[in-house]
Formats: C-alpha cells, structure tokens, sequence
C-alpha cells in the first residue's frame, strides 16, 4: 500500500527548506562583508565595461578594439588596479583573460554583471536585458562574490519603471538562491527631448525616487550616482541630496559609482557620501579611463603612475568618510 508523506516528513522537510534558506541568507552576508575591507569599507575599481569601452577607445582613434585586445587591455588594467581594491567588477566576456590568468587577488573580492549588452525598449524608455550564456550560477563557478544588475530607470515612465522593477526582484531572486548578493545600479537617464537645464534640475529627485522604488526589491548593495549633476550647486544643497539618498536607501548599504568625473571631484562626493552613510564607492573609467592609449605598453605604465595612485587617494577619502558597510546592513 502507497502511502503520502507524513506529517513527520513534511516537518523535515520544512526544517530542511528553512535551514537551506538560513545557510544561503548566511552565505550571501559573508559574500556582502567580502566585498569591504576588515574595517567594512568598499573600494572598488569597476572593469566590467563591453560595448561602452570599445566606444571609448574609438573616440580616442584607437583601432586595438578586436575582443582580444580588448581582453589584454583588462589584464593589463586589472594587474595593476585589482592589487590596490577591496573589490573589482569584471565581466566574463572581456575579463576572462584577467580571470584565467589570476590577476585579481585572492583577497580582492569579485563582483560579475549579468546584464546584456544593449537594451530592449517599451514605451520608448530603454530596459535592461540578462546576458543569454551567462547566469548566477556560472558566476558562481567563476568564484564570484556577488553579481550585478545595471538597470536605466526614471520613476515618471512608468511602464519600463515596472518591467525594471520585476527584473530586479526576479534576478535578485535567482542570486539569493545560490546565495550571492545582488548589486543593483540604478541610472537615470536623459529623455531625447529633454534640455540639459530640466534634466540637470530633476535629477536629485529622479535618483532619489529610483532608490526608493527599488531599494525594497531584495538587492544587497546599491551602486548609485552622486545625486547632483549641478556643478553650481552649494555645499549644502550637495549634503542636503546626498543625506536624501541615505534615506531613501535606508537599510540596505550603499556605495557611490564614479560616473567619469575627474578624481579631484569625486573625492568631494566621497566624502560628502560617507557623512551620508555611504560605505565607499565602486567606480570605473574616472580611474583608469587615462591609460586607454593605443600602445598597449603603456597601457601598464600609465596605469601604475597615474591612475592605480589615484585609486589609492579615492581609498584613503573612503577608509576617513565612509560609514562602515556593517552599519548598513540589514538583519
């Protein structure tokens, strides 16, 4: 005689699902702290640029932009930076090179995107896609201590804001169960029709209101813009923005991208950021966007004078102004 499952079983079973949900939520913390410091500072150099550092180097009238070039230009770029990060973000496309090689450290943690490159457009506002080849799961076989989602967003076209919402909480999802924590990076973009002088005075609010709607969703870490474009702007109308972004990120951590401004700018926004409860930054081409130079030579000799000192001077705003990525966590 069959007989169903009994009481008994379905206990164990429910035991075992709620331990497995624990062990992961666990798994995802110590993968979250990975990406700080001892002190839980994160310094982070982003390398995970595709489609937008073949267009770079184009405006630069470089031709080394074939896939291996581009493939030895983030060897070269991440034998030198990876050493002075707490974390570094590099695609499997374009980083697997640097990856196979060995090139980030054992200590520097490893943040992977899943976004694809281009996007998908509803209601003439653009949405971001997953990569096809490339999963939670193999960036979790790549050793990965988190993985990343890009997303355009603007709060006031609501049709595209909703299908970014369900692609936030559907990937943050997918990463949680294997225990990875997502990083999600909000940009708002400018509409075609929209002035500089209208899109520059929204823009506080757009990203402030973007944080609040997606903050909720499940990811662990978020990646966001100093939330003032105005280079005019005052010192406190600057604290006032970023003290509304703190909030709206409430308790999830979060971490300042760089955005391409020149160091000297963005230590400013570090600092500012921090007394806001920013636990440091992640940040990309503003670092490293001066060794693209078409000998590949000097690529490493530019990257070692220039820009890998600069890195250490955004570090060293960080590890001053920044709260602690502990303090922000939840749970």
């Amino acid at each position: 005689m069959t007989t169903g499952p009994t009481s008994t079983d379905r206990s164990a079973h429910a035991i075992d699902a709620e331990t497995g949900e624990l062990a992961s939520a666990v798994g995802r913390r110590r993968r979250l702290l990975r990406l700080g410091d001892s002190a839980g500072v994160i310094a982070g150099i982003a390398i995970d640029h595709r489609d937008s550092l073949r267009v770079m180097l184009e405006r630069r009238g470089s031709t080394a932009t074939s896939t291996a070039a581009l493939r030895t230009l983030k060897l070269r770029l991440t034998r030198v930076l990876a050493p002075a990060a707490t974390a570094i973000m590099l695609d499997a496309e374009l980083g697997g090179l640097a990856l196979d090689a060995g090139a980030v450290p054992a200590h520097v943690a490893l943040i992977m995107p899943l976004e694809a490159q281009g996007y998908e457009i509803v209601a003439s506002a653009p949405v971001t896609t997953l990569l096809e080849d490339f999963t939670p799961a193999d960036a979790l076989r790549y050793g990965a201590d988190a993985c990343k989602l890009l997303l355009p967003f603007r709060v006031d076209d609501a049709a595209s804001a909703a299908r970014q919402e369900e692609l936030v909480g559907s990937t943050a999802a997918a990463c949680h169960e294997l225990g990875l924590p997502l990083v999600v990076e909000p940009v708002v973009y400018r509409r075609m029709a929209e002035t500089d002088a209208v899109y520059r005075d929204a823009y506080p609010r757009l990203v402030v209101d973007a944080v609040r709607r997606l903050q909720p969703l499940g990811a662990d870490l978020l990646k966001v813009p100093f939330p003032v474009l105005d280079v005019h702007a005052s010192a406190s109308a600057a604290q006032d923005a970023c003290r509304a972004l703190g909030d709206a990120c409430a308790d999830t951590p979060w971490v300042l991208l760089g955005a391409g401004v020149d160091t000297d700018t963005f230590l400013d926004q570090i600092r500012l950021a921090g007394a806001a409860g920013a636990s440091g930054f992640l940040a990309g081409r503003g670092i490293w966007g001066a060794a693209l130079v078409e000998d590949a030579d000097e690529v490493e000799r530019i990257a070692e004078r220039v820009c890998r000192p600069d890195l250490e001077r955004c570090r060293a705003m960080a590890e001053r102004a920044a709260t602690p990525l502990r303090a922000g966590m939840r749970g």
